[in-house]
Formats: structure tokens, C-alpha cells, sequence
């Protein structure tokens, strides 16, 4: 019997209580959380009580436990400094999408990750969502031959409008963070590269119009081989609150037959208490709790066996390539062009 992997948590805070701690806990066979970290040190205690684990909110102390795996569940602007130091402190690294907040910033991380002979793993879970997979191997049974894809992701975001993710600088606006899910989606479907985008962003909701960001975002991404993605992201969806219901639309058009699935999120059912709410499908919405298991199983399973992931790091880079690209494109108004053969020779 392989000994557990040793894992240390930084950022104890939604995504960690939503989806990881959960997947955490139910693969204790392969993975014990060692050590917990965050400059919140009520949401660090709770943590290391839940999961019996050693507390810290200090990252350079955190660091120093003996850790194999360290998980970046922070926001996104500190994801390359935090991934970088645990790498260079000689542990694997699992970061939360999307990788990093700027392509440069990937860059260094890939860099060091290979430097260090040791993986980095982020989780764009949809490749990981049993729907998502089961569609996929329907193209490929079936010979679809996709042509064009449309994919819709939309919610409305119940943050404050002081909240790090209406803050372009921190978070990269929706086009970045919810637009890597559609852009990694895309070339996952297509299996083809993208040579073109152009987008158009609009701000709808006074804390879009306040941060001067968009949170709604259209685009449309040429592929190699004639091929077409659509993308619609938005945190603007007038939904009740409390998340409301996070929204998805799938379409697509192939040379032998078409697939179109629009999930259920929630029953068209109101429930009404103090205020109208729908009954929500999962904890996080977007996605079923067992995919955020599926992945933790599958990246821990590769430092076992050192096995190269489904999802890579250049993956991710791609899709955060993409949806910077598509900011670009945004500000200047125009098609922006797309070379993945160059970004990819350039990283390491």
C-alpha cells in the first residue's frame, strides 16, 4: 500500500469550503491534508479543525511542513506567486483556474514547475464533469464532426461591488475568469486549435459600471479547419440572489448530426420564504461536486505514478491566452489574431 500523499490547502475560503474540502474528505485513502493556510486566520482555524490539520497565516512558515502536493485556492492575481514559492520549496502544485493572472505570469510558472522536475496541475474541472465527458464521446461514437460550438455560461455574480472579482486587476474580469472554462471547453471539443478571436464586452450591472469592467462578454473564435466557437459569459444574469442559478446552453453543429443540452440547473419551481429563492441543483452551480473529486483523484494518482495529466499546464496557458486575447480585442474593436504554435514555443 503507496503511503498517502501529504497536502497542504492555501485559501480556505469559497472554493475550498464549496468543493475542495468535500472532495478532500472523501478521498482520505489516497491524501491526507496535512496543513492549512490563510491571512484569514478564523477561516484557517476552521479548517485545520475540520480536517485535522496543522493551521498557519504565515505562507513562508506554511511552506516549511512536510508536504508532497500544495492546493492554491486564492484568488487569481496571487496565483503565480504562491504556485512559484511552493514549487521552488519543492512541492507539486494544484492550482485553482485560471492559472495565473496574466500569460507572462503562466509562463513563469510552467518555467519553474519544470525547472524543478515537479507537476503543476489546474483545475478546469469541466473536463473532469461526467455531462461534459459523456457528450464528448457521443462526437466521437457518432462521427458529429463539429463544426461549431456554442457554449453559454452565465450567472449573477452575488459579490459586493468591493469584492476582488469585480476588480479586472485581481481577477481579470468575466471574460478571463469564467471565459477559460469556455475557451479550454472549446479546443477540448474541437481538438483544434484557435487562429482568431473577437469579442464584445458590456458593462449591464452598476458594479461592472463602477470597476470600469464588463460583465458580459461575447466571443467568437475561429478554429483551425474552418471551424467556429461562440461564447457567452456574463455575471450580469438578473437571477434571485444567493448565486440565483448558474446557467448553461451547449449547441452544437456537426457535418453528420447536431447535439444541443441545456442542464436543468434548477426546477422552474419557486419557493417562497422571506424572499423568492430556486432549489439549486449542487453546491457550486456550475458544476457536480463529483467532478471536483474526479479531478483531486486523478491529479494525486499522477504524482503517484508520475503520469502525464488529461488537462496540462499548457492547456490552461491556451485558454488564459485566448481569453486575454479576447480582452484585447474588446479594447480595440477589432479581430485580434491567435498563434498557440508561437505562445507554446516560447513558453518553456
Amino acid at each position: 500500500m503507496v503511503e498517502r500523499l501529504k497536502v497542504g490547502v492555501v485559501g480556505c475560503g469559497n472554493i475550498f469550503n464549496l468543493a475542495h474540502k468535500p472532495a478532500l474528505k472523501a478521498l482520505r485513502h489516497l491524501a491526507k491534508v496535512v496543513a492549512v493556510m490563510d491571512i484569514n486566520e478564523e477561516a484557517a482555524k476552521k479548517a485545520g479543525k475540520e480536517l485535522n490539520a496543522k493551521v498557519y497565516t504565515d505562507l513562508d512558515e506554511f511552506l516549511n511542513e512536510d508536504m508532497d502536493v500544495v492546493e492554491v485556492l486564492t484568488p487569481t492575481y496571487t496565483h503565480a506567486e504562491i504556485a512559484i514559492k511552493a514549487l521552488k520549496a519543492g512541492k507539486h502544485v494544484i492550482v485553482e483556474k485560471p492559472i495565473a493572472l496574466t500569460v507572462e505570469e503562466a509562463k513563469e510558472m510552467i518555467k519553474e514547475a519544470e525547472q524543478q522536475g515537479l507537476k503543476l496541475f489546474v483545475g478546469h474541472v469541466r473536463r473532469f464533469d461526467k455531462r461534459w465527458i459523456q457528450i464528448k464521446e457521443v462526437i466521437k461514437s457518432r462521427n458529429i464532426l463539429p463544426v461549431q460550438i456554442r457554449k453559454t455560461e452565465v450567472q449573477h455574480l452575488p459579490f459586493p461591488a468591493d469584492y476582488w472579482y469585480w476588480d479586472e486587476s485581481k481577477s481579470g474580469g468575466v471574460a478571463l475568469d469564467l471565459g477559460v472554462h469556455v475557451t479550454d471547453f472549446l479546443r477540448w471539443f474541437f481538438e483544434s486549435e484557435p487562429i482568431e478571436v473577437f469579442a464584445v464586452g458590456k458593462a449591464i450591472r452598476g458594479e461592472a459600471r463602477v470597476n470600469k469592467t464588463f460583465d458580459h462578454v461575447i466571443m467568437f473564435i475561429k478554429f483551425e479547419g474552418e471551424k467556429t466557437g461562440i461564447v457567452e459569459v456574463s455575471w450580469s444574469y438578473p437571477l434571485p440572489a444567493k448565486y440565483g442559478v448558474f446557467y448553461h446552453h451547449l449547441d452544437i453543429i456537426g457535418k453528420n448530426g447536431r447535439i444541443r443540452y441545456t442542464p436543468l440547473d434548477a426546477p422552474v419551481v419557486g419557493v417562497v420564504k422571506s424572499s423568492f429563492e430556486m432549489p439549486r441543483f449542487s453546491p457550486m452551480l456550475s458544476t457536480f461536486p463529483e467532478a471536483f473529486e474526479a479531478e483531486l483523484k486523478h491529479f494525486f494518482e499522477c504524482i503517484r505514478s508520475e503520469c502525464d495529466p488529461i488537462v496540462t499546464a499548457k492547456d490552461a496557458l491556451i485558454a488564459l491566452y485566448i481569453a486575454e486575447k479576447a480582452r484585447e480585442s474588446i479594447r480595440k474593436g477589432e479581430p485580434v489574431r491567435l498563434n498557440v504554435e508561437e505562445l507554446t514555443s516560447s513558453s518553456p
